[in-house]
């Protein structure tokens, strides 16, 4: 009888099959053994020849019929997975030496069920969690600050994502939803250095305008958990949301009107620094050069 695999690897795929090797090759350098499931949402099964050049591995390949996005691909490899936990690992990311042994220990407490790193990005070098992001993290998920508690970070019991499936999908803010219901269902944990090597792809949905618009569905899907919390929990994640429109108007626009309104709606929404985010929101009113004047002084929030 074929011994259980410790932990079950779950890579979504969509047309990066450069970057996929990387990412397959983190996952089987793990100790223990890993069971690995590639869900491929190309539609067109884009990413079989990179799984068949592992000559000798059993990965077990799914080919979607079409893109349902990578809530999805989660959902149908969760399904798949036959390990006690379970590491989702995005095709752009690469675990780094060790992940699964330095993590494992802490979901022996049985009140914990995920357990989290730091991260290495390739833009922005080292992150390491937030301190408070540990135990109880219900309020900092509603609040929408996990960062870099993130899918590839986070090993979960599996007992744990059996109890999710299927996945919701809220395109843009499906890591955001995922973390809020983990959170109602079981405490985190943390290893204080980074696991896991973040990749900087062409595009990416938490630089989208489905993020945004994710993150706006978070609220209202959520308004009665918001209801429990202390105000200025809703106001922390409502701010970040009218901050992130602010940027994306000028990232698409070297000036738009509506980027002095969202920044002016992320100022109301912070009392406690409402001078720094009504001076963003002054500066956008110039555009993109005011928004970078204010950047360089150390005036944004």
């Amino acid at each position: 009888m074929a011994e259980r695999p410790a932990v079950s690897v779950v890579v979504p795929t969509y047309y990066r099959n450069e970057r996929l090797r990387a990412a397959i090759d983190s996952a089987l350098a793990q100790r223990p053994s890993v069971e690995l499931i590639v869900v491929d949402g190309s539609g067109e099964a884009h990413a079989r020849p990179v799984v068949e050049a592992y000559d000798g591995v059993e990965i077990d390949y799914v080919a979607q019929e079409r893109d349902e996005g990578p809530h999805a691909a989660r959902s149908i490899g969760a399904r798949r997975a036959s390990g006690a936990y379970v590491q989702f690992l995005d095709d752009d990311d690469r675990l780094l030496p060790g992940k699964f042994d330095a993590q494992r220990p802490l979901l022996a407490d049985e009140r914990v069920g995920v357990v989290y790193s730091g991260l290495r990005d390739e833009e922005w070098g080292v992150v390491d969690p937030i301190p408070d992001v540990r135990g109880d993290v219900l309020e900092h998920a509603l609040r929408l600050r996990t960062f870099p508690c993130i899918p590839s970070t986070m090993l979960v019991e599996r007992a744990v994502i059996d109890d999710l499936l299927p996945f919701e999908h809220r395109h843009g803010a499906d890591d955001s939803g995922m973390k809020i219901e983990l959170a109602r269902r079981t405490r985190f944990d943390y290893v204080d250095r980074p696991l896991v090597e973040r990749g900087k792809p062409d595009a990416t949905l938490s630089s989208s305008w489905a993020h945004v618009e994710g993150r706006r569905s978070l609220l209202r899907r959520y308004a009665d958990l918001y209801d429990r919390y202390p105000d200025d929990v809703r106001r922390t994640a409502v701010r970040g949301t009218h901050y992130r429109a602010g940027n994306k108007y000028l990232e698409e626009s070297a000036w738009s009107p509506s980027a002095p309104v969202e920044f002016a709606r992320a100022a109301y929404h912070t009392p406690e620094e409402r001078s720094r985010y009504a001076a963003t929101a002054v500066a956008s009113v110039f555009g993109r050069p005011g928004l970078e004047t204010v950047d360089r002084l150390g005036i944004a929030p």
